[in-house]
């Protein structure tokens, strides 16, 4: 996941397991529990969580990318508005309504306007969004996981305060994440210069002048075959084409850099997230319910942040998330482990 970032291993884990989600479930029909998995990057400017979204934005199958405040007049849900020529009211779907069975990516998302705010509740947690304004009743399906990135209110996240009051979100969309990843800026010599010596050379790998370099051997190529076809019988041309040298040249980038090739791991994902469904089969409820026990009276005797239901739903979400990395038909008791210590690192850390 993302290789052309520095570090971040348990950033990338959340991503992984948002873009692979979990499974749907309908109880009789009657009460939906969603399977998509929601994660919010909050930390320091400069630690590339516009470049996760970004790559996250390239590597879902469906994805929309939008901002707290850029999101158009209709913002992130929907809304109803008069058609200029015709004089009707028509309804609009807003970026988490055609980001439907997709991923759907927000930035600066603690600077929403207050209409969005009210409203993202509910597309959240019911992943459904009702609309009743002009005469027009109705419901849209927002079936989607969200990756929101935020910044703290003082600019800097302040360890010394709960995460609650370093971020401008009301606790009940807080408590709609199912992992909280925050990323510091810590001043680290030894990190600092490995972190820049990485970035050196992605910039020397990814430099256009080798792109330049081949459209020059090519330019010369045909000019060699063009003398030959002249004095000679046209000869078959033996080299590669500039296509093929440049694709060839991007491979090598990323042989070097990523273990597998970016294209694989979406055909992956697209095959995991469609075709494997995996079950909770003999699952140890008892370890479960123990650590649900143990957050909330941590979260009491605390204070920093409350533990709901939604928190033991989103361990289940998870451990089946890790079932379908390994495209696994029933969730192991190593995937629940995962599944518990993820969150609980990425929201406390």
């Amino acid at each position: 996941m993302a290789p052309s970032i520095y570090g971040h291993k348990d950033i990338k884990t959340a991503i992984a397991c948002s873009l692979f989600g979990g499974v749907p479930k309908d109880v009789n029909g009657k009460h939906s529990i969603r399977g998509d998995i929601n994660v919010l990057l909050l930390g320091d400017p400069g630690t590339a969580k516009s470049q996760i979204l970004k790559y996250a934005e390239k590597t879902a199958n469906r994805a929309v990318f939008a901002t707290g405040q850029g999101a158009s007049a209709v913002g992130l849900t929907a809304s109803v508005r008069k058609d200029p020529i015709t004089r009707e009211w028509t309804l609009e779907g807003g970026a988490l309504v055609l980001a439907d069975k997709g991923t759907c990516l927000i930035d600066e998302f603690d600077k929403m306007n207050d209409q969005d705010r009210t409203s993202i509740h509910e597309a959240m947690e019911q992943q459904s969004i009702s609309v009743s304004k002009a005469g027009i009743v109705t419901s849209l399906q927002a079936r989607c996981s969200i990756i929101a990135a935020a910044n703290p209110t003082t600019g800097r996240y302040n360890s010394t305060l709960p995460l609650s009051q370093n971020v401008n979100l009301t606790e009940p969309i807080l408590s709609r994440f199912d992992i909280l990843c925050v990323v510091r800026d810590l001043v680290n010599p030894e990190g600092d210069e490995r972190l820049a010596s990485f970035v050196i050379d992605s910039h020397m790998r990814s430099h256009p002048s080798q792109t330049e370099d081949l459209e020059d051997d090519e330019q010369e190529q045909e000019i060699e075959d063009d003398d030959e076809m002249i004095e000679d019988t046209p000869l078959k041309k033996t080299k590669q084409t500039r296509k093929q040298k440049i694709s060839q040249l991007n491979k090598q980038r990323e042989n070097e850099i990523s273990p597998i090739s970016q294209e694989l791991l979406i055909k992956y994902i697209k095959y995991a997230k469609t075709k494997v469904q995996p079950k909770l089969h003999q699952m140890d409820m008892d370890k479960v319910a123990k650590v649900y026990a143990d957050l909330r009276k941590e979260s009491i005797t605390t204070g920093s942040f409350p533990i709901t239901v939604r928190h033991l739903e989103s361990i289940l979400r998870i451990a089946e998330a890790f079932a379908k990395m390994r495209l696994s038909d029933f969730v192991s008791q190593n995937d629940l482990n995962r599944a518990i210590k993820t969150p609980y690192i990425c929201r406390y850390a």
